[in-house]
């Protein structure tokens, strides 16, 4: 019984690790540019996200301060949730 409970701690552990990785990163910045068509948003400090394929235009444009909710995957970042921050 005792291994029993000892291998599904060991799996349900290990099982969680992908979790922790899918975890979404935040950054704050000041938009550069956005262009909604090619589906990119770049900040001042140089970073470019990718925006989601629904990502609806809320009058974000170049100056505005922004917190970009994202994931990265091999070669980009990509933006999950773009807010205006006031």
């Amino acid at each position: 019984m005792r291994a029993l409970f000892a291998s599904v701690v060991i799996l349900s552990s290990v099982a969680m690790i992908p979790a922790a990785y899918a975890a979404s990163l935040t950054m704050t910045g000041t938009v550069k540019s956005i262009s909604v068509g090619h589906k990119q948003l770049k900040l001042s400090n140089g970073d470019t996200f990718v925006l989601p394929a629904n990502f609806k235009d809320d009058g974000i444009k170049a100056g505005e301060k922004v917190k970009v909710s994202y994931q990265k995957s091999s070669k980009n970042l990509e933006a999950e949730m773009v807010t205006i921050v006031k």
